[in-house]
């Protein structure tokens, strides 16, 4: 019996460790790369304030149930305001909310300018969970929380042209709005027909997905008001004038502004108390209601059918967004309230003043522009107040689904993870460059070691026979699998 090789016999202990090597590296790397049990707080704040105002706050946690789905918890969270040294400047306590997680409110200090800090802490299975927002605190800073919403080119409001039916008599104003600011499949809206003092009489014709009433309207100090529902994925009406006899003076289309699976919402000032109306699709349910100022989030509450009143935050134009959880900005219900300074103008001059703030962006309203003017009655107030909002009101402001504590967290466990990946792809190559020259050398000393025996075996005179080529090359394959390996190591799906 041939004698084993002592060079071949001294390394062979390392070809028969190596696969377990690696598939213990392969398990290490896999069970560090575990997701982090640190709870997932979510914090949601505005970026910029005024001092002497308050913001609006909102926190919640998400966590699995023992069937795996993501459910919202609500612990208790503390807010605090800190400067850049981390003294605590106020505080908060957030209640709990009727939807989801936790709200409220926290006061700025007046005297503050600056870069400060935002901490909310909560105890949560005994651990204590943090998260910072930076908060930007200046005296004329405006809110760069984006605005808009969601929809297709077939749901967003479009006017169209006058036509004139009639050349003997022209119909300069027909400027029809969604009070609401935009209409839900299903649920009923208000469309305001602004004519002015013209003496004329208006009809809605359903031209796409909408349900109205064919009587003819006459306007109420220049508004004629009509409930309509549109049915489908669109809605278009065409708004007709008519004289006092019936003949068709003009049209105009309109194609509504629509908003599927959302919320209607309507506020009223009720003395010191504004109440909130709002209708969805299924049973009444509790909501979550976003106040503004000027697009500044000021306060964070929720409110229940039974009970749909919040107190006035005071004189202006208080925009509030209602939805029914913390997970639909898109498809909020918008009101905009005023509410009169006794030592100011009135609130329909209020309303225009807001609205015109924004013409750089949107235009001139020439609503806005009759109530400065001073060319509507005082009767029509309230209507002129719901058509001046109704378009703006389309568009909604944004606040994010909130800052994550594990956000650091996670962005520190997936570099470490990535060091370790790349540590564990070298160590394997390298055993698998130390296996593949074993095998190499084992191959180099088989084939020395039998052109020996056929040497030996010879008379030295006939050619030397060409060995089998099985097992050569054998150190470039596992050399290979090796490198695979190292490859799938990298992997961020499995590791």
């Amino acid at each position: 019996m041939a004698m084993q090789n002592p060079q071949i016999d001294r390394f062979s202990w390392a070809i028969r460790l190596s696969p377990l090597l690696v598939a213990l590296i392969l398990a290490a790397l896999w069970i560090a790369g575990a997701p982090s049990p640190i709870p997932d707080l979510r914090f949601s704040a505005p970026v910029v304030a005024r001092p002497g105002t308050t913001i609006g706050l909102r926190a919640w946690q998400l966590a699995e149930d023992d069937g795996g789905y993501t459910v919202v918890a609500s612990p208790p969270v503390v807010v605090e305001l800190r400067n850049a040294a981390g003294m605590p400047l106020a505080s908060t306590e957030l209640g709990e909310s009727l939807v989801h997680g936790r709200e409220g409110r926290l006061p700025i200090p007046g005297e503050l300018n600056g870069t400060l800090s935002l901490l909310a802490t909560a105890q949560i299975d005994g651990e204590e969970v943090t998260v910072t927002r930076t908060l930007y605190v200046r005296e004329s800073i405006d809110s760069r929380l984006p605005s808009g919403r969601t929809v297709t080119a077939f749901q967003a409001y479009e006017l169209g042209p006058i036509r004139a039916s009639n050349s003997r008599r022209a119909v300069e104003l027909l400027d029809p709005r969604v009070e609401e600011g935009a209409c839900v499949p299903e649920l009923r809206c208000i469309l305001s027909v602004w004519v002015g003092g013209q003496d004329i009489r208006v009809r809605l014709r359903s031209l796409a997905g909408v349900r109205v009433d064919p009587g003819t309207v006459r306007p109420s100090h220049g508004f004629a008001r009509f409930p309509i529902v549109v049915s489908d994925s669109e809605g278009r009406v065409a708004v007709e004038a008519l004289d006092p006899n019936g003949t068709l003076l003009a049209v105009r289309e309109v194609r509504l502004p629509l908003v599927p699976g959302g919320i209607v919402a309507r506020a009223s000032a009720k003395g010191d108390r504004i109440h909130v109306d709002w209708q969805q699709l299924g049973a009444p349910r509790a909501v979550l209601v976003d106040v503004f100022e000027d697009r500044r989030w000021v306060q964070a509450l929720s409110l229940s059918p039974e009970d749909p009143y919040l107190a006035a935050p005071g004189p202006g134009a208080w925009r509030l967004q209602i939805r029914a959880d913390l997970f639909s900005d898109n498809t909020a219900g918008v009101s905009t309230i005023v509410i009169a300074d006794p030592a100011g103008p009135n609130r329909a001059q209020a309303a225009a003043t807001a609205v015109l703030a924004n013409a750089d962006r949107r235009g001139l309203d020439p609503l806005a522009l009759a109530i400065l003017d001073g060319a509507l009655p005082d009767a029509s107030i309230e209507d002129a107040i719901a058509a001046l909002f109704a378009v703006p009101s389309f568009d909604v402001v944004a606040v994010g689904s909130g800052m994550s504590s594990r956000l650091g967290v996670d962005q520190a466990l997936e570099l470490e993870q990535e060091r370790r990946r790349w540590q564990a792809a070298a160590a394997i190559f390298l055993i698998g460059l130390i296996v593949a020259a074993i095998l190499l050398r084992v191959e180099l000393l088989a084939r020395a070691r039998a052109h020996q025996l056929l040497d030996a075996l010879g008379d030295g005179t006939s050619p030397r026979p060409q060995l089998p080529s099985s097992g050569r090359g054998l150190w470039a394959f596992v050399l290979l699998v090796f490198v695979l390996i190292a490859v799938l190591a990298l992997s961020k799906r499995w590791f």
